[in-house]
């Protein structure tokens, strides 16, 4: 197991940070996308994701933050 544990830490090592990070960030993603989403009850899907996910705002006012 140790000797298991090394190979890996060695292995990762030799792997650039930036690169790393982006992989484990991508795998966070893809773990997270498998998690089922049901919207609390009275609420249908979309309008629920979107208060979840900060865009309903956005949504309502009709306005695009683009920094423009």
């Amino acid at each position: 197991m140790v000797a298991y544990g090394l190979l890996m830490f060695i292995g990762g090592m030799t792997v650039p940070t930036r690169y790393g990070i982006e992989r484990l960030e991508g795998f966070g993603r893809f773990m997270a996308a498998k998690i089922p989403y049901r919207p609390e009850p009275g609420k249908d899907e979309e309008t629920a994701m979107q208060e979840a996910t900060g865009n309903a705002d956005e949504q309502e006012s009709g306005q695009d933050n683009g920094g423009n």
